[in-house]
């Protein structure tokens, strides 16, 4: 069938793609990889290759190989231009991109040369087999053991995922050129078995602006998982790949069990934003927070954390009690008009982002 053939062709592609990785114009690929705590032994395990910066290397490996430029197009391994079909990978570090079933469905890659205009990350367009939406990097690699544990560490790029796996935290995904979204909330549901309260999904984000805006993304879905969620943020807001290098493998795996629950890391940013010296900033802080203590699933924590929020905004529990009360009941009413919520979630675009914290309770 069609599908077939986008699958087979898309697993010939990687296998050159690791063959060209040996090649002497891989050195550049060879050192980006060395430079960041890869040696060949890791570049084996992930598959990683390397395309060559020629117009049709991959296309005329393939054709030799009985696949039609047309079905190369619709694997997304070639481009269309005015003069006809070209690799779409040049010059490149390539990541294989699988399915939870280990099959190739496209690739991630990494521009190498300052001559390269294209973007620094180069993703497979949406194909017949392709769909970033639900496509997670190093799924294939970490199902086991996120079944096993019911936990996931969701990080951001493609070497963030293998210095997680090479460090011993085997749970760590990440999405490929996308925002963490509800079709990957779904796939994830289903890898952890995610129908009672005893799995962990710990996001790792950036300190800086652009990561706090992906953390307040994914607590407003975070809902939509029955697991616990968690932030980590590394010392000096280094991402996973930078940590272990600097630091070691243990410092990834002390990055993962630091976790903070992820709505108390919310409250922190949302308090933020107001001079709590102030009574009026202390009253919008309530406001703005008071909803992410309502909507605590678990209704036995819902008091300490009351509690928590009244010290943080240095005001008596008598005030900060009955404001949280007032925003339960609302968000019971807007549930009931809108309906049941569909099961989803949601975060940041494309590769790197980081995380570190306590432990955890969960909202609604």
């Amino acid at each position: 069938s069609g599908r077939t053939r986008l699958y087979a062709a898309n697993t010939a592609a990687a296998d050159w793609f690791r063959a060209q990785l040996a090649s002497p114009e891989a050195d550049a690929g060879r050192r980006f990889l060395g430079e960041r705590g890869f040696d060949a032994g890791a570049a084996a395990h992930f598959g990683i290759g390397y395309a060559p910066k020629g117009w049709n290397g991959l296309r005329d490996a393939l054709k030799a190989q009985g696949f039609s430029d047309d079905e190369m197009l619709a694997a997304g391994l070639l481009s269309q231009g005015q003069r006809g079909a070209y690799d779409r990978f040049r010059g490149r570090v390539v990541w294989p991109i699988r399915d939870i079933t280990g099959q190739t469905i496209g690739f991630g890659a990494r521009r190498l040369f300052d001559d390269d205009n294209g973007p620094k990350y180069l993703n497979t367009p949406e194909t017949p087999i392709y769909k970033k939406a639900q496509v997670l990097y190093g799924l294939d690699l970490a199902k086991k053991a996120i079944t096993r544990d019911h936990r996931v560490v969701v990080v951001e790029g493609y070497t963030d995922v293998m210095a997680c796996h090479l460090a011993g935290v085997t749970t760590a995904i990440a999405t490929c050129g996308t925002a963490f979204g509800s079709d990957h909330i779904s796939v994830l549901r289903r890898v952890m078995g995610d129908d009672s309260t005893s799995g962990e999904v710990i996001f790792t984000f950036d300190p800086d602006a652009a990561g706090q805006k992906a953390a307040l993304r994914a607590f407003g879905d975070e809902k939509r998982f029955a697991a616990q969620t968690y932030v980590a943020v590394a010392p000096d807001g280094l991402d996973p790949c930078d940590l272990r290098l600097s630091r070691g493998d243990a410092a990834v795996r002390t990055l993962v069990e630091t976790k903070a629950p992820m709505f108390e890391f919310v409250i922190d940013q949302r308090l933020s934003g107001f001079d709590l010296a102030t009574v009026e900033g202390r009253v919008g802080a309530l406001r703005a927070t008071a909803p992410v203590v309502a909507d605590i699933r678990d209704q036995a924590l819902r008091p300490g954390y009351t509690r928590v929020l009244a010290r943080k905004l240095g005001m008596d529990l008598g005030e900060v009690t009955p404001a949280v009360e007032r925003a339960a009941r609302a968000s019971r009413a807007s549930h009931h008009d809108t309906g049941p919520r569909q099961e989803t979630s949601s975060r940041r675009d494309a590769p790197r982002h980081t995380g570190a914290a306590r432990h955890g309770a969960r909202t609604s």
